[in-house]
């Protein structure tokens, strides 16, 4: 298996080029008991099986690495000079391109080259921190420190891009959103990645993308009439649920889409209504009446051709963006990523940079045998993962070992790791397979 040897490369080399890094950011100051190589692998094998292991716990660990210890020598050295270290290291991991060897076998995923979620996620800290990792604010003094995780995964081959940006970093200027990408690559991106200059100039790379429309975006016909979006919506055809027509989106841009629209049923539509309203009142504003009234309404807009995606599949793909949020959701439950009872900010960021390197690692091992099986389950293969850490902790110090370990666990994913059947709400990959209708 190509991709077994790929991370038992990638994991030989960062382990190899820990020792330079920890020199390089000033963690080491000269060569002693622990080295850049000796304390990444001990914390690395001491969170990926407990979200808040002890510094007892972490020393045990280091011994498996050679590292000699003690649990009060531990906290001591996770400061500031460990975090910059470490996001150095994940700064190195994050350049690896690894792919599962048999993209999963999902015929709509199949239509693209490549199929891309992409998303951003925040991590709130102390309010000391936001001269490195400045919020967006809020009131009474909160959230002005915040970092957030800007996450690309390729939903075929689960490749996946990640950067550490700050909380009031913009979604839509991330440098993985203005990225270049493959002609005939989908991108499925939320709202907070609406820029119409860029889907324009991906449109003519020959990218395609399908998008939830912003509020109070101009539409126009083909030959640039103006369309009243409340209205046209108002005149519909009450006995049918799904529309689809073609449009300029942009009073400027005048980008060429498909406008799909799905009347979604009263439940639905009132959540909606409930999320503005809260979300308004955040924010001390009052919703329109016009945004309480589209919330009747599914509007996407799409440049993929009708013979390439049907109106109903386009619906229905645009649902797998989802994959990131429940990517986030693991990383968040299970791995409590965003999460740290330690008061020194040092070790805060310290856990943070670690814990996501454990994800990133994580999600290498998932892609050996977990993958090309549609109906995985990440959490399980997590796990599953967490079980195996004092095998993986141990293999990770003989290369040979390591790929022998990475070809088991790539058999281990092939039993218990997958979702359990879901009859009256089926899971988003079932619903993809069977290609059931939108509701």
């Amino acid at each position: 298996m190509a991709i077994v040897t790929h991370i038992a490369d990638a994991l030989t080399t960062l382990f190899t080029k820990a020792d330079e890094l920890a020199l390089t950011t000033g963690f080491i100051k000269r060569q002693r008991k622990i080295t850049g190589s000796n304390f990444l692998k001990t914390l690395l094998f001491a969170w990926m099986p407990k979200a808040a292991p002890s510094v007892e716990s972490i020393a045990r660990t280091g011994f498996t690495h050679h590292l000699r210890i003690s649990a009060q020598g531990i906290e001591q050295r996770l400061t500031k000079s460990a975090g910059d270290f470490l996001k150095t290291v994940i700064g190195h991991i994050v350049t690896e391109k690894i792919n599962a060897d048999d993209p999963v076998n999902i015929e709509i995923l199949g239509r693209f080259t490549v199929v891309y979620a992409t998303d951003g996620s925040k991590i709130t800290l102390p309010n000391e921190l936001k001269e490195q990792y400045p919020g967006t604010g809020g009131t009474n003094g909160s959230n002005q420190a915040a970092l957030k995780m800007d996450v690309c995964i390729e939903l075929r081959s689960g490749k996946i891009e990640c950067g550490i940006l700050s909380g009031r970093d913009s979604d839509n200027h991330s440098p993985i959103a203005e990225k270049s990408y493959e002609k005939g690559a989908l991108h499925l991106r939320d709202l907070g990645y609406f820029n119409l200059p860029r889907m324009k100039q991906q449109s003519e790379r020959g990218e395609y993308w399908i998008s939830r429309l912003f509020p109070n975006t101009k539409i126009y016909t083909t030959n640039c009439q103006y369309i009243d979006l409340e209205d046209y919506l108002f005149n519909l055809p009450q006995t049918q649920c799904l529309f689809d027509i073609d449009v300029l989106v942009g009073k400027t841009e005048q980008v060429k889409s498909r406008l799909v629209i799905a009347r979604l049923p009263q439940a639905a539509a009132s959540k909606r209504r409930a999320k503005l309203k809260e979300n308004a009142r955040k924010h001390g504003r009052t919703p329109t009446a016009r945004n309480l009234a589209l919330c009747d309404w599914g509007l996407y807009i799409s440049n993929v051709e009708r013979e390439k995606l049907t109106t109903k599949e386009c619906l229905q793909l645009y649902r797998v963006r989802w994959q990131i949020e429940l990517l986030f959701k693991l990383w968040k439950t299970h791995n409590q990523i965003d999460q740290s009872r330690s008061k020194k900010h040092g070790r805060i960021l310290c856990e943070i940079y670690i814990k996501l390197l454990v994800v990133l690692i994580q999600h290498w091992i998932l892609l050996t045998g977990l993958w090309d099986i549609p109906q995985r389950s990440l959490v399980k293969g997590t796990q599953l993962i967490k079980e195996q850490t004092a095998r993986f902790a141990e293999a990770v110090e003989d290369k040979s070992k390591l790929i022998m370990f990475l070809l088991d666990m790539s058999k281990r994913f092939k039993h218990g790791c997958s979702l359990n059947k879901r009859r009256t709400n089926p899971n988003t990959v079932d619903q993809l397979l069977a290609c059931l209708p939108f509701s």
